[in-house]
């Protein structure tokens, strides 16, 4: 059987956060879709994407 975990044990579990080098801000990952269309020309396909997201280029990628 498993170990059962206490309350302590998973609050003192330390998050994987990337850190920015830039600003030193925690990266956010985010999920980019955008419309591109197809080789016909008569319809749209979604392209997702994902993104590393902080202060210093949220402008520049979600504009």
């Amino acid at each position: 059987m498993a170990k059962r975990q206490s309350f302590a044990d998973k609050a003192s579990k330390k998050k994987d956060v990337k850190v920015c080098p830039i600003c030193n801000q925690p990266l956010m990952p985010t999920l980019v879709v955008s419309p591109e269309p197809t080789a016909d020309g008569k319809s749209f396909k979604m392209r997702s994407r994902n993104i590393a997201i902080c202060k210093c280029n949220e402008k520049s990628v979600l504009a």
